[in-house]
């Protein structure tokens, strides 16, 4: 039984008379009456908030996205003759962020109500919802009853597969059919053939298909696509500088995301694709393979991952793909360089590997360190933050040139512009038949 202000404002006017009592005592009788009357209606409201019969559903979508807005639906159905008033509050798992936190419901007799909310996960992984909690208010307004309805239920929250909706509609990178994908690919000097279309101006005459132009009477141009079922592997880092928040999300959770992208599209086309998880070693491999079973297994290695506290082992990575790729691969690693010590191990072992395969090094820029160089310092306190994140960001430059030698490509982006970057790049790369 919780008290209302309703009740605690009745119970402060029942306390002045008690005080006037002390002057003159016939008035003690009158003022024990009317106080075990106002105590009888709480007992009395209670018994009727406690009454309400209801019952209480959560529906949860099988998946949920972190760092993105997942509905949830609390339904509610009161089998009681009268209106009811009540406030609904979910228990969520920690670290999830809900809007709104708790609703105030009216129910009307014999009825359903569905209240819907939507959460925010901080975090990749397996989270469990608790009970949900109802507070209903008695008819006198004196008190609530605090009920707690059983809904405890485990769920998975995966990277934000959304992306791949959204990457759909990019006519730039991505051949649809009525918002439906038919087929990925990107026209250009490729080694396949793809279709004939008629001549356009621009077209090289290298590309016009004298045969066909004759048959038709008209020119026409044979338009060609990248080859398919080529190896890409997918090198993502889980070492401690990847723990790093960049926006809502962590450096790895951005990785992520665009690995998940480009894994999609990779798939889509036909291509082999397989995956590395690495921090002090390799966690997890999964050698190229082609088909939509390969993709799923991709998600399900990468929904968990987490940081580890750990330095970046890039000398065991390259050693592991030297020993188990042996078909020249696209190796796209999704990494960080604020670490310069620990970054330049990577610079000698993939130049090396640039000789066999196509190396491409991509990661987000940071934005707090950015924004520090952008505000002037207004104190010796700003003054060193912004001296070091000057040098900070300086030596990241100097390391990124150093990759970027020896035929490895680069990319340093915005975290918003990671995922279509590293498709587009890819298919940069497939379209000039550097694979």
């Amino acid at each position: 039984m919780i008290p209302t202000p309703r009740l605690w404002v009745l119970l402060a006017v029942l306390a002045l008379p008690m005080m006037a009592a002390g002057f003159s005592p016939g008035l003690g009788g009158l003022v024990l009456a009317l106080d075990g009357l106002a105590l009888a209606l709480a007992v009395l409201d209670a018994l009727l908030a406690r009454g309400v019969r209801l019952e209480v559903h959560r529906e949860l979508p099988q998946k949920l996205s972190v760092g993105v807005s997942n509905k949830v639906e609390v339904r509610l159905i009161h089998r009681s003759g009268r209106t009811v008033q009540a406030r609904v509050r979910d228990d969520v798992p920690e670290g999830f962020a809900a809007t709104p936190e708790e609703a105030p419901l009216s129910l009307p007799p014999e009825s359903q109500t569905r209240w819907v909310y939507r959460v925010v996960p901080a975090k990749r992984g397996k989270f469990s919802f608790g009970d949900v909690r109802v507070r209903v208010r008695g008819p006198l307004g004196l008190v609530l009853h605090e009920r707690a309805y059983p809904a405890a239920r485990s769920v998975s929250v995966f990277p934000d597969l959304r992306g791949a909706s959204r990457l759909l509609l990019s006519g730039a990178a991505l051949d649809f059919v009525n918002l439906g994908l038919r087929k990925l690919r990107r026209d250009g000097q490729g080694s396949e053939f793809a279709r004939l279309r008629d001549y356009a101006q621009g077209d090289s005459v290298r590309e016009v298909d004298w045969k066909a132009s004759a048959r038709r009477g008209k020119p026409v141009t044979r338009v060609m696509e990248s080859e398919r079922s080529q190896s890409i592997l997918i090198c993502v880092d889980a070492g401690r500088s990847m723990a790093a928040r960049v926006g809502e999300l962590t450096k790895l959770d951005h990785a992520v995301n665009a690995a998940l992208f480009l894994a999609f599209v990779a798939v889509r086309n036909g291509d082999r694709v397989g995956l590395a998880l690495f921090a002090d070693g390799v966690k997890a491999y999964l050698p190229p393979m082609a088909g939509r079973g390969q993709y799923r297994k991709i998600v399900d290695t990468l929904y968990s991952a987490t940081p580890s506290l750990t330095y970046v082992d890039y000398l065991a990575l390259f050693k592991e793909l030297n020993l188990r790729l042996h078909r020249r691969s696209l190796l796209c690693v999704f990494t960080d360089f604020l670490d310069e010590e620990q970054a330049a191990t990577m610079i000698d072992p993939l130049h090396r590997l640039a000789r066999r395969h196509v190396p491409l090094c991509l990661s987000v820029k940071d934005t707090a360190l950015q924004s520090l160089l952008r505000t002037a310092p207004p104190g010796p306190e700003e003054a060193f933050q912004h001296a070091v994140a000057s040098e900070l960001l300086s030596d990241r430059e100097t390391l990124k040139a150093k990759v970027g030698r020896g035929g490895v490509q680069m990319i340093d982006v915005q975290p918003d512009e990671l995922s279509l970057a590293a498709v587009n790049r890819y298919l940069d790369l497939k379209a000039r038949g550097v694979l």
